[in-house]
């Protein structure tokens, strides 16, 4: 196998086709059919399913693309890595931001990181953490910035920099009913909005978090992301849980706490994650730098 093969494989399927990833690798359309075919005659089995409605990858594919990924983020990694070393400020850089760093500090984070990095092309994707964890596996993420339930980031797969605890809060939308009367039983018999699905480890810690209040958890309740929470709990009568910093930005107008609700809340741990196994290059060491400070006790100062 070749890079070139690894690059055209991983650019076929980002980018849906021959002819896409051809633009894409700045190479004719030929010269990546070629390499397709190099790679699964060197591989020993179909890699790509070719049909009117574009093109799929076997199973052997999936599992190949895996490692593609990986390995050609690596060497373009390495590169930038060097050229980083010795003064340019150009590259790549991928990163997912949990909603609490994207409204409370990746402003700042960005402009202190512009200040030293003005040619690195950034990506910014979503944190939530179930979507995370895939992509730091197989390099297409270099870092991110995740909040967790407490313990729940553990083991040595990825390196991990704990940040902050963060207080979460019962909210509804101002002039809410049950705010005249806020009990555990009123508030567990409305609609809840939840940001991620309950699997079996989370299902057990709302359980816990309605059992100390001695209430049963909501028996209706909805999954979205934190775009579609804040516009559902302004115009709706549903109720949640959110990070105590997201409260008073203009996303969340008119969405206040309840106090004195009686449900106590589990706090969050706002955490940076990183591949175990790959030192990031100078670039992303930064930006780690600054969305740390910014997210942290201490203000970035002037680079």
């Amino acid at each position: 196998m070749t890079m070139q093969q690894l690059r055209a494989l991983v650019a076929v399927v980002t980018h849906g086709s021959i002819r896409a990833a051809a633009r894409r690798l700045h190479l004719s359309q030929s010269a990546v059919t070629k390499a397709m075919h190099l790679l699964e005659e060197d591989a020993g089995v179909p890699l790509l399913i070719r049909g009117s409605r574009g093109i799929h990858l076997t199973e052997a594919g999936e599992r190949l693309l895996a490692r593609a990924r990986l390995v050609t983020r690596q060497v373009d990694l390495a590169y930038e890595e060097l050229r980083q070393a010795g003064g340019d400020d150009a590259g790549t850089l991928q990163v997912a931001l949990n909603p609490i760093v994207t409204l409370t500090a990746l402003g700042d984070a960005f402009r202190w990181f512009r200040q030293r990095y003005q040619k690195v092309d950034i990506e910014f994707s979503d944190g939530l953490i179930q979507r995370v964890l895939p992509r730091l596996r197989d390099g297409t993420l270099d870092l991110a910035l995740v909040a967790a339930d407490a313990g729940e980031l553990q083991g040595d797969e990825f390196r991990i920099e704990h940040l902050r605890r963060i207080r979460q809060r019962v909210v509804v939308r101002r002039g809410h009913p049950a705010l005249a009367a806020p009990t555990p039983q009123a508030l567990v018999e409305c609609e809840w909005i939840y940001t991620r699905r309950l699997d079996e480890a989370r299902q057990s810690r709302m359980t816990e978090m309605f059992g100390r209040s001695g209430v049963e958890p909501p028996k209706r309740h909805l999954i979205c992301d934190a775009l579609q929470a804040f516009a559902l709990q302004r115009n709706s009568d549903a109720v949640s849980l959110m990070p105590e910093p997201l409260l008073g930005n203009a996303e969340t107008r008119d969405i206040v706490a309840i106090e004195d609700c009686r449900i106590d809340p589990f706090d969050l741990e706002l955490a940076m994650l990183t591949r175990a196994d790959t030192p990031l290059t100078p670039a992303a060491a930064f930006f780690a730098h600054c969305i740390a400070r910014t997210t942290g006790a201490q203000p970035p100062a002037s680079a």
